[in-house]
């Protein structure tokens, strides 16, 4: 899932493509992570060869992710950390490493942000990816229908059946950054600016762009809250 569109994109059908000319695949699953099951093995050509995601998306702590790659590609690695739990024999010129992961792990890993993901985990397959997916897609369509209809503003990315609960737009004659420090006066927080994709707001041709990401914890009176405070911030913008 892009982090400035929402874009979801066919990794599978991806992964085919880079299999058959003999490459690899890396999905950074960070986006995504909360708001749908993920499945890396399809047995058809189109598996994930390596996927990362972080923990704070996940609704866990920070400073803790996740790093999958499949075995036998892990095997072939050397790893690039050095410290303990990572070998299991050292002689004077050279070490033999751990099976994997844990020759990848070297020293004493996060236990405590560890067993904290663990519980954000079992958290949201408790309310199951079905009802987390069903009630997104309604708060994304209310949100985008209303935004719509602000005169100006201007939504970036695929209609809502392509995409994750994201809106990032721009209004004509408005400062992103100013948007954004106004709607923070009045309580709503959204990111303002490239989103880490210069690239991209480069081709969109614009500087920046304001986004408003959505989660299972959001209501629709928010999304309200969120249009009267635009609506209060070009009041005195315009």
């Amino acid at each position: 899932m892009s982090n400035v569109l929402g874009t979801i994109n066919p990794v599978h059908e991806i992964a085919r493509k880079a299999h058959a000319v003999g490459a690899k695949i890396l999905v950074d699953a960070a986006q995504s992570t909360p708001h749908g099951p993920i499945d890396v093995r399809t047995g058809d050509g189109g598996e994930i060869d390596f996927l990362a995601l972080s923990g704070h998306k996940l609704f866990g702590p920070t400073g803790i992710g996740v790093l999958y790659g499949r075995e036998e590609l892990l095997r072939e690695m050397n790893p690039f950390l050095g410290g303990g739990h990572m070998i299991s024999r050292v002689f004077r010129d050279y070490s033999d490493w751990a099976d994997p992961p844990a020759k990848f792990e070297a020293g004493t890993i996060p236990i405590v942000q560890a067993i904290a993901m663990g519980a954000a985990i079992d958290y949201v397959e408790g309310i199951g990816f079905a009802n987390i997916h069903g009630y997104e897609a309604t708060l994304l369509r209310y949100a985008t229908e209303k935004l719509e209809s602000i005169p100006g503003l201007k939504i970036y990315g695929p209609p809502c059946e392509f995409k994750g609960p994201i809106i990032s737009f721009t209004i004509d004659g408005v400062s992103a950054e100013d948007l954004a420090n106004l709607l923070d006066i009045k309580g709503v927080f959204v990111r303002h600016g490239h989103h880490c994709t210069m690239p991209l707001h480069d081709k969109l041709g614009v500087s920046a762009s304001v986004r408003a990401s959505f989660a299972m914890y959001n209501t629709h009176e928010e999304v309200d809250r969120l249009v009267e405070a635009i609506n209060f911030a070009l009041e005195r913008l315009t």
